[in-house]
């Protein structure tokens, strides 16, 4: 059922109908937009180059397929003069509508883009991968085509008409299979394959591992006996190891005992360390008092001497504040005389720039009537040169004109000599044209025949353009420029006058500015030189207060001479004003010391007896403990042999408990092997089966009844067809098996035999327009075998230019061939510039020239 409902997926649910094109810079054309929602059956008319194949034919395959086209590349594609290119194709398919975008720059390396994208509830929703080849990708799988099968089954194209009786035998036999929807078998037997290789896989596991079980339940026996003597020897050991344990016990009871007395000479030695400690800090403390005993001693046998000289100390301590109160008028004195020599120094400089203003002015007012004389020159000056720069204003804007009038000229007369050459040239090449078609002897059907015609039709209008072309534009430039050189002419400026009169001008200027400032500098002579007697007799001033201030400073230097000597002594003195405040604490202080040197005496007494006592313990405990570390020696003897019997009992256990460990295993092992043997039976089974699917699946299976049984019929609607083309005069057979020369059998091949009244001929022995009403013929049939077997995939058929080689009977023909096939087609477009063939349709689209790109008008 599975197989069933994939098959018919495959084959009738995926149908493709083209909706909508969107070209921008795609090839000839700059823009469409193409709808052919309305379209059925219909003609593609317009001029050669307007874009009809492109659109129809190749813009499809790029949107879906990409680069794709041979003989064009991607830039290619991309129209001349433009950078951006798009094509947006959107389609139905297996009843959702789906739309694709793919793009082109030129710019820089070149950039390319894809999107897919599904109309979902009035909504586009991509569907697009990461990168542009897994977008491809999901499209084939999508349509379930390439490009190849793509265009076989839904475009004839220009001189393509055999792309699938042109085919090679198994090129044609591969087409049919995917016309027929019979790659689904391909999937299938891969499926199968691979379904098929893993169960192998599983079964050569299973029996490999049944192989290694059985290896190792070979040793299942010894192991049972290897348990049962280690058991044996763990319950002997585990007996030892109790005894060993009652020995250790014993002996750690005694050691205790001893351990304690030991701990109590290590107390006892701790204790006369610390009375050792105790004493040592109150002979130290004994030793400070002795020294303050002394030192009080000594304050109070100098007690006179000590208030003698405190008191000298307190008479010098006055002097000194008496004379320290006058040391700030000293430092105000030498605060003014400092600012005193600033002021000076500062009158001194002034003095100066004064001096040298009064200088500069006396000397410039000596030079007063030169500088009149050259600041009257330099205003003449001035005068000519404002005439001379309004000339040069005059002549530089008429020079600006008759250059911008001079390259408006040359590029009237460049664009006037290009459009005689190209006219020319053209005239040239159609002349040549003329002359080929009068020497070729071409039918009038022919194309160049046609093209030539039209050359010889706009002959004389492009003679009569040569002859009328317009140069008056040129001529009137030419005569302005003329009138400017002259109004130029008449100005009678001089630009080498014109620069020595600006540098005389900038010669001048000085003076001329030197001058005007002469201008009450008499007035300014008279405050300078009452301002230098001023700041003169400040200057007197200041050097009269600096003398008295230097008398000041002689007489507080006399006054302040016996401070350092006072400071001195005073320094000397302090320390027996100290001595006094002590007198008093030293008469406590040696009280005190002698009180307390006696308690320390008695004290140093008492310990010294407590030490004794526990020396004598001592001693008594030190032969108590004398067999200590005989004792000590035995209890590591013991504890070692007690640790290697735990060790062997631990090894013991650990043993026994590794040979359960192996039979647990062994025992999942029994268990994996009854159950590997009872799922390889039904696993071998299964892949019988698989084996049979690959055969049904493969070449010679079902895909091969199918062709079998599709052949017959596609020969019977070929015939049909290619009998109504070609009024009953040939028939089509198809050979699906041919003898192999090489040795015995058959092949498999799809060979197109074609019988008339005479004989059967190869497809290949006949002439283009039989071959052509064979093509389609068998594209015809293909289409409605499709159909009557439940739709094809690609439901538009586009025919380019194949109807050109056919004579007017059999054109006929083939049209009525073309439309008694078009109702199996949603759509059908035929690309043709034959008039009374687009005639025979009902529907014409017409690629017209439109500003900014190709109008398409449906019809």
């Amino acid at each position: 059922m599975l197989h069933q409902s994939w098959y018919a997926d495959c084959r009738g649910g995926q149908r493709m109908i083209p909706l909508r094109f969107i070209l921008k810079n795609f090839r000839a054309i700059e823009y469409a937009d193409i709808d052919l929602s309305a379209v059925t059956l219909a003609a593609i008319a317009g001029r050669n180059g307007a874009g009809k194949s492109s659109a129809f034919t190749l813009a499809p395959r790029f949107a879906l397929f990409g680069d794709v086209i041979k003989g064009i590349s991607l830039d290619d594609l991309v129209r001349r003069g433009a950078q951006e290119m798009s094509v947006t194709f959107v389609f139905e398919h297996q009843g959702s509508v789906y739309r694709v975008i793919r793009t082109r720059s030129t710019k820089g390396k070149g950039k390319s883009t894809l999107e897919l994208q599904q109309q979902v509830n009035g909504t586009w929703e991509s569907r697009s991968a990461e990168k542009i080849g897994d977008t491809e990708a999901k499209i084939r799988i999508l349509l379930n085509l390439d490009d190849e099968t793509f265009t076989a089954s839904s475009m004839i194209l220009q001189g393509q008409a055999n792309a699938f009786t042109g085919s090679t035998a198994g090129k044609r036999k591969e087409i049919l299979s995917q016309i027929l929807g019979l790659n689904v078998y391909e999937q299938l037997l891969e499926q199968a394959r691979q379904r098929a290789g893993l169960l192998n896989i599983e079964i050569e596991k299973s029996k490999d591992k049944l192989l290694i079980i059985d290896e190792r339940l070979a040793g299942r026996p010894a192991k049972v006996e290897e348990l049962r003597i280690v058991k044996s020897q763990h319950d002997l050991t585990q007996t030892m190891v109790a005894e060993d344990e009652r020995a250790v016990r014993e002996s750690e009871a005694q050691l205790a005992v001893l351990q304690v007395k030991r701990s109590r000479i290590l107390q006892i030695n701790r204790d006369m360390s610390m009375i050792d400690d105790e004493i040592t800090a109150l002979q130290q403390e004994r030793s400070g008092h002795l020294e303050r005993l002394e030192r009080a001693e000594k304050i109070l046998a100098n007690e006179a001497g000590i208030l003698a000289k405190a008191s000298e100390w307190e008479e010098v301590k006055q002097q000194i504040a008496t004379l320290e109160a006058r040391k700030p008028e000293k430092d105000r004195i030498l605060r003014e005389m400092s600012a005193a020599g600033a002021e000076q120094f500062q009158l001194d400089e002034d003095m100066i720039n004064l001096a040298t203003r009064i200088v500069t002015l006396k000397r410039q007012l000596a030079d007063h009537e030169t500088l009149q004389l050259r600041a009257t020159e330099y205003e003449r000056e001035s005068a000519r040169l404002q005439e001379y720069e309004k000339k040069a204003d005059k002549w530089n804007l008429l020079a600006a004109e008759i250059r911008s009038l001079d390259t408006q000229r040359d590029k009237e007369e460049s664009r006037l000599k290009l459009e005689e050459q190209r006219l020319t040239d053209k005239i040239t090449v159609l002349e040549q044209q003329e002359a080929h078609i009068h020497d070729s002897g071409c039918l009038p059907t022919c194309k160049f025949q046609q093209a030539a015609a039209f050359a010889i039709a706009e002959l004389p209008d492009l003679r009569k353009q040569l002859e009328e072309l317009d140069w008056s534009s040129a001529f009137d430039l030419t005569a302005r420029i003329a009138v400017f050189e002259a109004d130029q002419a008449n100005i009678g400026y001089n630009s080498s006058a014109h620069q020595d009169c600006k540098v005389k001008v900038n010669e001048l200027r000085e003076a001329a500015t030197a001058f005007a400032q002469l201008l009450g500098k008499g007035e300014l002579l008279q405050q300078l030189e009452q301002q230098y007697r001023d700041l003169k007799a400040r200057k007197d001033n200041s050097i009269e207060r600096v003398g008295d201030l230097l008398q000041q400073q002689a007489g507080l230097d006399v006054l302040l001479m016996p401070l350092p000597e006072l400071t001195a002594r005073a320094t000397d003195l302090q320390r027996w004003a100290k001595l006094k405040d002590e007198i008093s604490a030293s008469r406590e202080a040696a009280a005190n010391a002698k009180e307390r040197i006696a308690a320390i005496d008695r004290e140093i007494s008492s310990k010294q007896a407590r030490k004794e006592e526990l020396e004598s313990e001592k001693n008594s405990l030190v032969i108590d403990t004398l067999e200590y570390d005989s004792l000590h020696r035995e209890l590591d003897k013991l504890q070692t042999v007690l640790q290697d019997r735990r060790r062997q009992l631990a090894a013991l256990a650990e043993q026994i408990g590794g040979i359960k460990a192996v039979l647990t295993e062994l025992e999942a092992d029994q268990q994996e092997r009854d159950r590997l043997a009872a799922d390889l039976e039904p696993k071998t089974v299964r892949w019988t089966r698989y084996q049979t699917l690959i055969k049904a699946f493969g070449r010679d299976g079902i895909p091969a009844l199918i062709i079998e049984n599709a052949v017959p019929q596609l020969e019977r609607i070929a015939n049909e067809i290619l009998g109504q083309m070609s009024k009953g005069k040939h028939y089509v057979r198809f050979e699906t098996q041919r003898e192999l020369k090489s040795r015995d059998g058959v092949a498999e091949t799809l060979d197109i035999m074609i019988g008339d009244w005479s004989s059967e001929r190869p497809y290949e022995t006949f002439s283009g327009g039989e071959q052509l009403r064979i093509d389609y013929a068998i594209r015809f049939a293909l289409a409605e075998l499709l159909a009557q077997r439940a739709g094809s995939k690609v439901e538009w058929l586009t025919i380019d230019e194949g109807l050109g080689s056919q004579d007017a009977e059999h054109r006929a023909l083939v049209l009525e061939s073309i439309k008694s096939v078009a109702n199996r087609f949603k759509r059908v477009l035929v690309i043709t510039h034959i008039e009374d063939a687009q005639a025979a349709f009902d529907q014409v689209i017409r690629f017209e020239n439109a500003d900014g790109g190709v109008e398409v008008l449906v019809a």
